[in-house]
């Protein structure tokens, strides 16, 4: 009865040994340097009460690849993914020193392509457009409180002049993370603007 034990304890014991604990092989997912300004917003720094702060985003079905001299085509690698997503913040300073996440209703949101949902930040769901080929995602934010203001795409990165950009597709499909460059951000990451 012993040596029965001892077999099932070798048995498991060799299981969780060839057990694959590398999340990224797990899951396949693919790491891509993107271009600059796939995602972009109008570097415009003084809005009124009642204006809108739009973020787009308009990702290529084919796009280089560093090194090689074919596109990528990350609608066919990702296994034709319909949508990639990303996020961002938009903060309102409090104080001297303190700035707080500013949300409103999915419903204020002014959607022209794509979705969005708002919470902690805005998750932003680029949709795939089979005519053009692209990724596409146009939202606007209402700016509904004078203040000072900034918007962030660092929430769910540590890159501080980049935004990730995610593939959602079935789980036997590779996942495209694409890294995209973003202008108007300072050495923070950060973009100021004023409401007035």
């Amino acid at each position: 009865m012993k040596k029965l034990s001892y077999i099932a304890l070798l048995l498991v014991a060799a299981l969780f040994t060839n057990c694959d604990t590398n999340d990224d092989t797990f899951y396949k997912t693919i790491y891509v340097e993107g271009g600059n300004n796939i995602v972009t917003f109008q570097p415009q720094t003084t809005y009124n009460v009642g204006d809108y702060l739009y973020v787009k985003a308009d990702l290529a079905r084919y796009i280089p690849e560093p090194g090689e001299s074919s596109l990528l085509d990350i609608y066919k690698t990702t296994g034709n993914a319909p949508i990639f997503v990303f996020s961002y913040v938009i903060e309102r300073k409090i104080n001297a020193t303190d700035w707080e996440v500013v949300t409103v209703n999915d419903n204020q949101l002014d959607i022209n392509d794509g979705e969005a949902q708002n919470g902690a930040y805005v998750y932003a769901i680029c949709e795939y457009d089979s005519t053009s080929e692209y990724y596409r995602y146009d939202v606007g934010f209402p700016l509904l409180t004078a203040g000072e203001y900034r918007l962030t795409f660092g929430y769910n990165s540590s890159s501080t002049n980049s935004v990730e950009l995610v593939s959602q597709n079935s789980p036997k499909n590779l996942i495209v993370n694409l890294n995209a460059a973003v202008s108007n951000l300072d050495s923070g990451g950060y973009f100021y603007f004023n409401v007035n």
